[in-house]
Formats: structure tokens, C-alpha cells, sequence
């Protein structure tokens, strides 16, 4: 059934999720359903073997594997808003979206900047492709976000950057705090705060993101649910296991310069690593000028809460 065109003004209602399979695509969809004020399409490749959501009040729109631009713009066609939540393994299909996004006269695209480190910094950008690839993504959201003011279009943007995805990182280990062995590696002395999201959060902010249109426009938006350093979270691992745990303290030059000659000789798993260290010495949003709890209606998580959870979900396995 083909939607109708999307309204000039008025609240986004009619939201086109991209990834609605992955590990944070999945939660923003949940988000997005509970929210109960959304009406919601989900972009599915042809060729996915993923099972359909079970959402009743979801619809599919399937699309060939390559997300070529002119489907890309046929699926766009009768959205309000447009979210992003894909790995940026080909940034050519992000640029893609983007551009398809503003063809057919998508009022607000959420582009999929979200995890770790602030893309546009200098030490991500020197760093890692994956970051230069963010930054190449909302260069071009500004540009037809420019040209749409320009012209009377109706196109807009909002990039929300969330830190490390905190529950997933200390389940998955990707945080360097072992939940089997008890033993976590520190950096730099670990008293370096850095804000972190739950993937519940990202999926907070793009509900809020949405719900206020106006206040967030043509803008990147900083969230967090809390800003910790790494002995604050180590303390809140020692008491969610009731046992002390073992240390290893790194300087975080050293072991960024160490992972970046690996992944220079071609050994990929580098790259977890290093957005590993940029997430943690470089990610305190609340000194920015676009940190945007507040303004999102957002309130900090109590960490011991999270920690306490992740802790039992693992003991379950």
C-alpha cells in the first residue's frame, strides 16, 4: 500500500527505520513501536535471511541488497523521518539514503553517527576510516540541509552521539572489563570521565529527537546515561559481583599507536580496539555545547542499576 506525502509541518509520525535487525537497530524499533505515537516502516533487503519483526503494527518495505538510489527514493516517498541504524561498512549506501532521504521530501533524517567518540574530532578522524566515513555522511546532511533551507524544502537533520554503547560493550567485553575473569584494563590511571549509553538511551533520544522537530534541527544532539570514569565503573562491577577484581593499567597512547601500526599491516580486529580507547579518553559530552539531556526531556541512568543487570544477564547464560 503506498503511503501518502508527508505533511511540511507538524509532528514526524511516519518514521522509515534502516536496520531494524541489528543489535542498536533492533532496540530503536522496540523504542520506537513502545513510543506508541509513531507509525513505523522498516527497510528490508531483498535478500535477508533475518526474521521479519513480529510487530504487528509494523510494515516492510523490501528493496534490492545494494540500496540503489532510486529505490532508496521510491521507499523514502511518504516518511516524515528516516533513521539510520546499519553499520557503515559501505558509507556509499549512507550517502546514498541521505541523498534519497531529500529527494523524496523525508523532513528529518537521523543519520547513524551514534556509537563511541565524536566522529568530527580530530583524533577520530586521524585514527580510523570509520570515522572519516561518519564525518562524510553528516558533511552531507549539512549540505542539503543548507540547500533545502535554501530552496524551501522541506529536508532536515539531527546526529545523535551517544559515547560507548554501554550495555553491550561491558556484556560483549568490548569495554575491556571481563565479566568471567574479573579483570578490566585501565587507562591512563582510568579517573578520565566519559559518557556512555545504554542502547535503551539511543533509543530515548531518537523518540525525543523526533518528538521535538524544532528545538533539534539541522544539529548534532550529545546524550549519555551517565559519565563515569573506568575505576567508577569498576567499583560498580566489585559490587555487582561482590568480589575484587584484577587490574592492568595501559597509557593510551602507547596502545593506540600499537593498534594502529596492526591494523596498518592489515589486521582488521584492530579497529574494535581502537574505537575502544577514543570512547574512553575523549568522550565527556557534558562540556559540550551540544549536550542535550535536558533539552531531550532525558535523565541520567543510575550506573550500579545498569551494571547490576548486565552482571545478572550474564551469570544466566
Amino acid at each position: 500500500m503506498a503511503a501518502t506525502a508527508p505533511s511540511s509541518s507538524g509532528p514526524l509520525t511516519r518514521v522509515l527505520l534502516v536496520g531494524a535487525n541489528g543489535t542498536l537497530g533492533s532496540v530503536i524499533l522496540e523504542g520506537l513501536v513502545q513510543a506508541r505515537c509513531f507509525d513505523v516502516s522498516v527497510l528490508r533487503r531483498s535478500t535477508s535471511t533475518s526474521p521479519p519483526t513480529a510487530a504487528a503494527a509494523v510494515r516492510t518495505v523490501s528493496i534490492s541488497p545494494d540500496l540503489p538510489l532510486d529505490e532508496l527514493t521510491a521507499a523514502c516517498q511518504g516518511h516524515d523521518a528516516v533513521v539510520a541504524a546499519f553499520p557503515l561498512t559501505d558509507v556509499s549506501q549512507h550517502l546514498r539514503l541521505v541523498e534519497a532521504a531529500f529527494r523524496a521530501g523525508v523532513r528529518r533524517f537521523i543519520p547513524a553517527d551514534y556509537g563511541s567518540c565524536d566522529a568530527a574530532s580530530p583524533q577520530p578522524q586521524h585514527h580510523l576510516q570509520l570515522y572519516r566515513d561518519k564525518t562524510l555522511v553528516r558533511d552531507k546532511c549539512e549540505t542539503l540541509g543548507e540547500h533545502a533551507a535554501r530552496d524551501g524544502k522541506p529536508f532536515t537533520w539531527t546526529s545523535i552521539v551517544c559515547g560507548h554503547f554501554f550495555d553491550y560493550g561491558l556484556e560483549d567485553g568490548l569495554l575491556h572489563f571481563d565479566l568471567d575473569t574479573r579483570t578490566a584494563q585501565i587507562l591512563d590511571g582510568g579517573d578520565i570521565k566519559a559518557s556512555a549509553s545504554t542502547l535503551r538511551r539511543v533509543a530515548e533520544s531518537v523518540v525525543a529527537v523526533l518528538e521535538r522537530p524544532d528545538e533539534t534541527r539541522n544539529r548534532a544532539v550529545y546524550v549519555q546515561s551517565f559519565c563515569p570514569t573506568q575505576l567508577e565503573v569498576l567499583a560498580a562491577l566489585e559490587r555487582a559481583t561482590g568480589t575484587p577484581w584484577h587490574t592492568q593499567h595501559l597509557d593510551s597512547n602507547a596502545y593506540l599507536e600499537r593498534q594502529s601500526r596492526l591494523l596498518a599491516e592489515g589486521n582488521h580486529a584492530a579497529v574494535v580496539e581502537i574505537v575502544f580507547v577514543l570512547g574512553t579518553v575523549d568522550a565527556d559530552w557534558t562540556t559540550r555545547d551540544g549536550f542535550a539531556m535536558e533539552l531531550l526531556g532525558l535523565r541520567d541512568e543510575k550506573l550500579d542499576d545498569v551494571v547490576a543487570a548486565v552482571v545478572a544477564k550474564h551469570k544466566s547464560k
